[in-house]
């Protein structure tokens, strides 16, 4: 059916195998890809021509035991940078997925309870309601002059990512020693981290050379930005972080925290040019819902830190990264050790019992005579040519030489190179204290950084003690290995047999040393015994495990290094007297990887509670009890065309009484030393006569789009400038605009329920000139007649809108730039699209070569 009216371009539609929830659809903002999430709890994220990238269920399963309501997702944010997708789940956790791997590179909880619900069916948790990401300059005031004076050559996004485009960050980054010296980065020079077995888990992000090089080793731009992500609860709570995963920690912003539905959060909005963020509560006033609240957060830290910021915060999120790397490589070490025991101890039991019934001695003694006497018991020999024999030898042979083979080379690949990189990084923390200027406003202790420096040296010291016992007992073992393959052929050989003397006349050919020592030592009592834990095995008695809290940090002053070093030295001499070292106690790798997490928690936790101390809230302005919830949006923009430059909040709802009636706040907002004020509060109306406002998003072209239903069940989208005339910059003020919204001052605390502000009406009718503002119109009938919900993202030049229809079950995308850019040069034109062709194949090949990682 053919529509008469403006038409966007269609570049996808795909029909859903199972119902979309409307809200928690997500355009990425750089990449064409769609992220949306169904009914059945289930993330998928397509391409535009609708072919399915990665995704993965979040829903419980019930005959497991697991609740179904804590996989609910309950929000989902892309990144700025569009690499990462951010999905709170319903148990207060938040996943951050890579779109490169679709594996999960991040899941912690962002909501904890302060004490253990006695019931918690009645009184359940609070749940995320809004999920945002956004970003800041840590000098705003030195990207607002770069701006400046390119006089409109370079963008935000290009001061946001200067490594794309070199030649404006060589415009605008002009030669600046103190910046470089301080964002000099060395760890790109250093080895790369090598990657680590599979385990199976949805962490398990270090098993990939792309997962692993995303986390580790992507180019990082100097931009002097920080990311901020934040998570809002139904109790009026707020989490944060910076960088990914840095914890800021959560602070409550509503009157009662803890209480579900007291206070949601519905939107949040940030502006890279201000530290400020914007909050839109819905708070309950006594039994009923009160009025919307805009709540403002001052991220003080982050103007105070200036520059140093982005660099702790990175700094330490490597760091954080580097400790999970440790520890799965600690348990990687564990786990190829045990396997390096148990078929040998396997073997040794089996024939322990019937050398002690006959021959009133164990296997090693019996092992032993056969070395040194050529004399064979005769249980020795059924057990060496019927139990092992030549096959069971080379299990044995394999699962000894490739346990250790595994734990040389994760120690020396692996453990070695992570704690270098470690200790790189946290010199550069160490420096930070040791700047009095920044030591109290960084939250950086010297003497807990030092610390921690220590007992990476301990770990240092362990891995090489590893790696020198491991290669010793490897040389041993060979030998072992040699002399009892050429046994048991001797044992199988008949007695007078040519075969049998041949191999009696080599038995001279043997290394015996190595083979005696490997008997008496590596075989039951291997001296890693005292360098890794012993994980529970079959028939195998655990030793007694020491105190959990022996070997962690208690505040004294006596250095743990030299008590480490004092200790290693006492095992060594009882090596060298006979004994094998298990008489000294020391920490062993589980014991210092446990001691270094714990602190760097401290130290982690310590920098989060001074930036969380430079959070100031306050809430300026309460919108009419007139305004719905349920169709609302909210935006932060800059405005240089006004006095100081500020940045204005707006607030655009529709109306509960009038639901053809929009109405739009504007807050401008001044900031000194990043603490803001209200500067003046207006308000406006805009009035679409009949029909329906389904729907209002801001666009960050700052236009304002609409999703409006006639009066005749028509659907249609509207676009337009939401800023008042003396906001609008001066290479568009020669244009008119399509619409001026008439601001008027109002109260930050209205008095009655509904404004009293004259509404600009907006006639759509052919013969006035806002018909511009329409820019699409939906077919009145059949399957793409109800669209329910848009999303507006994409990169400049190439945005479009992805809408959801009515049985949730299909989507389509429009191209909005094809439509906006009619009136432009053809060859402008051919230029957008071949270039957009090049951008797609780049995308196509990314995600292309991801799903293959995936299958295999």
């Amino acid at each position: 059916m053919t529509v008469d009216g403006p038409q966007l371009t269609p570049v996808g539609e795909k029909s859903l195998p199972a119902k979309c929830k409307p809200q928690a659809m997500a355009y990425c903002p750089t990449m064409d890809l769609i992220a949306l999430a169904t009914e059945d709890e289930e993330l998928r994220v397509f391409r535009l021509n609708g072919q399915r990238v990665f995704g993965g269920s979040f829903g419980g399963d019930p005959y497991l035991g697991e609740d179904e309501e804590d996989g609910e997702i309950r929000g989902m944010a892309w990144k700025g940078n569009g690499r990462l997708l951010a999905v709170a789940c319903g148990d207060g956790s938040l996943r951050i997925i890579s779109s490169y791997t679709g594996k999960t590179v991040h899941n912690y909880q962002t909501y904890q309870q302060k004490e253990e619900q006695p019931n918690p069916t009645e009184n359940p948790s609070p749940k995320a309601t809004c999920v945002g990401w956004g970003v800041n300059f840590t000098d705003s005031k030195a990207a607002q002059r770069h701006l400046h004076e390119s006089a409109g050559q370079v963008s935000i996004d290009d001061l946001l990512a200067p490594g794309v485009y070199p030649s404006k960050a060589a415009i605008m980054l002009k030669a600046d020693l103190p910046r470089e010296l301080a964002l000099l980065d060395i760890e790109s020079s250093l080895p790369k981290l090598s990657t680590l077995p599979a385990t199976g888990g949805e962490d398990d992000v270090f098993s990939s050379r792309a997962s692993l090089d995303a986390i580790f080793h992507s180019s990082k731009d100097t931009n002097d930005s920080v990311d901020v992500l934040s998570v809002g609860f139904s109790d009026g709570t707020v989490h944060l972080r910076i960088f990914d995963c840095f914890e800021i920690g959560s602070f409550p912003v509503g009157s009662s925290p803890g209480i579900p539905d007291s206070c949601r959060i519905l939107r949040h909005a940030s502006h890279p040019l201000s530290s400020t963020h914007a909050l839109l509560t819905s708070p309950v006033k006594g039994d009923t819902r009160g009025p919307l609240e805009l709540v403002t957060m001052d991220l003080r830290f982050i103007t105070k830190s200036g520059r140093y910021l982005s660099l702790l915060a990175s700094k330490t999120t490597q760091l954080q990264n580097l400790l999970r790397y440790i520890g799965q490589v600690q348990r990687q070490i564990e786990l190829e050790w045990k396997n390096a025991q148990e078929l040998p101890a396997r073997f040794l039991r089996s024939v322990n019992e019937d050398l002690k019934e006959k021959c009133q001695c164990d296997f090693i003694t019996a092992i032993y005579h056969l070395v040194v006497t050529g004399h064979c018991f005769e249980p020795m020999k059924e057990f060496l040519t019927d139990i092992v024999g030549e096959r069971g030898h080379k299990r044995w042979d394999k699962a000894v030489l490739g346990g250790y083979e595994n734990i040389r080379r994760l120690t020396h690949e692996c453990l070695l190179p992570a704690l270098e990189r470690s200790q790189v990084l946290l010199s550069r923390l160490v420096g930070l204290s040791k700047f009095h200027k920044l030591s109290d406003v960084l939250g950086l202790d010297t003497t807990k950084l030092n610390a921690i420096v220590e007992t990476l040296d301990c770990l240092h010291l362990l891995a090489h003690s590893v790696l020198t016992h491991a290669n010793e007992e490897m040389g041993q073992f060979t030998a072992f290995s040699r002399w009892l393959r050429y046994e048991i052929q001797v044992l199988n050989s008949e007695p007078l047999s040519q075969t049998r003397e041949e191999l009696l006349e080599k038995r001279d050919l043997f290394d015996v040393p190595p083979t005696v020592k490997y008997i008496k030592g590596a075989l039951t009592k291997s001296a890693l015994r005292n360098f890794i834990r012993q994980l529970p095995m079959i028939g195998v008695v655990q030793p007694p495990a020491p105190p959990a809290d022996k070997w962690l940090p208690d505040g004294h002053d006596r250095s743990f290094f030299d008590t480490f070093k004092s200790l290693l030295q006492q095992q060594r001499e009882s090596r060298d007297r006979g004994g094998d070292g298990t008489s000294i106690e020391t920490p062993k790798l589980n014991d210092l990887t446990k001691r270094l997490g714990i602190q760097f928690e401290k130290v982690f936790e310590e920098i989060a509670l001074t930036q969380r101390r430079g959070i100031l809230y306050r809430s300026p302005l309460t919108l009419h009890s007139d305004c719905d919830q349920e169709v609302t949006d909210l935006t932060f923009c800059y405005e240089d065309a006004i006095e100081g430059q500020p940045c204005s909040v707006y607030v655009a709802t529709r109306s509960v009484t009038s639901k053809h009636q929009v109405y739009i706040y504007r807050i401008v907002l001044d900031s000194v030393g990043g603490v803001s004020s209200t500067r003046s509060t207006s308000l406006a109306t805009l009035d679409l006569q009949n029909g329906e406002v389904r729907q209002l998003q801001f666009v960050n072209d700052d236009t304002l789009m609409i999703l409006w239903r006639d009066s005749k069940g028509s659907s249609h989208l509207l676009n337009f400038p939401f800023q008042p005339d003396s906001a609008q910059p001066q290479s568009e003020a020669s244009h008119p605009l399509p619409v001026v919204l008439g601001y008027i001052e109002c109260d930050s605390t209205p008095s009655v329920p509904k404004p009293t502000t004259p509404p600009t009406t907006l006639d759509l009718s052919p013969e006035f000139h806002h018909t511009s503002v329409l820019i699409h119109i939906f077919a009145l009938h059949g399957p793409k007649a109800r669209p329910i919900h848009v999303d507006v993202n994409g990169r400049k030049g190439r945005r479009a809108i992805c809408v959801l229809y009515g049985d949730a079950m299909r989507y389509e995308v429009l191209d909005l730039d094809a439509a906006m850019g009619e009136d432009e040069d053809e060859e402008d034109d051919e230029d957008y699209q071949e270039g957009g062709e090049e951008e797609d194949d780049d995308d196509e090949e990314v995600f292309d070569s991801d799903e293959e990682n995936n299958e295999n």
